[in-house]
């Protein structure tokens, strides 16, 4: 049944990413704590994260060819996120080193269930400008999909989609986080990936019923992007585009931290896209976004593609 997996590594897919790099400082707790309340929490680990890096690492762990572009601080975290990001093969010519910045931070709490909740510190992330963009430019040439995420600068944002579809690349934007989006870039958007709440953000309706994913998705297509991928957690994802829409269910596993899990997903989603039929690629992001959620840690948790093959077929024989 997952045999279209084997084709996916024999061409990579050659990926750019644009976005940020933070320092996780993740705390895990019983529960996450209510207003005003000290709570007594269980550990506390530092580890590398960032929608952007995060969805870099997790490529190149399946097996993409990757460029990260970014903007670290020309601290101790700066140095070791460069370093790291080398040693999972990824191309980090244009990662901006900032001198007198911190690097992004990531403050994340984690409680026994799985669920998150986040604040983050932009730091050197909202160094990289449009004009970096420009200036690194030809990182934009020989790619086939391009992967940006909300947590850059939005001016950067909107520079690194109108370079991408000059390019011709295929343009993937994770919604994340909840930020407003000038309705001028909609149109160089080819996919926009945003989970529940960012959803509702956007369009103002949470989608729960099969009925407002459809209502959702026409929203952010009248705007002008030519496909939604609603992200929906343990519940698997919906897809729509103007001649189509396919919903396709989660996997039923045990989540022990769904920090990265849309990243992971969206990661999935662009490693595969053009590379199989449209329910095979969701089948595939929902995998390695469970993955994802099955282990603590952002980048810890990215699976490589051996996991995810190993992981489809186990379900296959359960369902057999």
């Amino acid at each position: 049944m997952f045999e279209w997996i084997n084709s996916l590594s024999k061409k990579p897919q050659r990926a750019l990413v644009v976005g940020s790099a933070n320092v996780d400082i993740v705390a895990r707790v019983p529960r996450l704590p209510k207003d005003g309340e000290s709570l007594r929490g269980n550990s506390m680990s530092v580890v590398f994260g960032g929608k952007g890096a995060n969805q870099a690492v997790a490529l190149a762990r399946i097996g993409a060819s990757v460029e990260f572009i970014s903007a670290v601080g020309g601290d101790h975290y700066g140095k070791l996120m460069k370093q790291n990001f080398t040693r999972e093969g990824i191309v980090v010519s244009a990662v901006k080193t900032v001198a007198g910045e911190t690097s992004g931070t990531a403050l994340i709490f984690v409680d026994d269930e799985g669920r998150n909740s986040i604040v983050v510190i932009p730091g050197a992330n909202y160094k990289l400008l449009p004009e970096d963009l420009v200036k690194n430019k030809r990182h934009f040439e020989g790619k086939d999909v391009y992967l940006t995420q909300l947590e850059l600068l939005p001016e950067t944002v909107e520079a690194g989609l109108f370079l991408a579809k000059e390019k011709g690349l295929i343009t993937i934007v994770d919604a994340g986080p909840p930020r407003a989006i000038s309705e001028k870039i909609f149109p160089y958007i080819d996919i926009i990936s945003p989970n529940e709440t960012e959803t509702e953000f956007l369009v103002g309706i949470k989608p729960t019923t099969k009925k407002e994913f459809r209502k959702c998705a026409n929203s952010l297509l009248k705007k002008g992007v030519r496909a939604v991928i609603l992200k929906l957690g343990a519940k698997g994802c919906y897809y729509a585009d103007d001649s189509q829409e396919l919903y396709v269910p989660g996997f039923k596993i045990k989540a022990v931290d769904t920090t990265a899990a849309g990243d992971a997903f969206t990661a999935g989603l662009a490693f595969a896209w053009g590379k199989a039929s449209l329910d095979e690629i969701l089948i595939f992001a929902n995998a390695v976004g469970a993955l994802a959620c099955m282990k603590f840690g952002a980048q810890p948790s990215m699976p490589i593609l051996a996991e995810v093959k190993t992981f489809l077929n186990s379900i296959r024989k359960i369902g057999e």
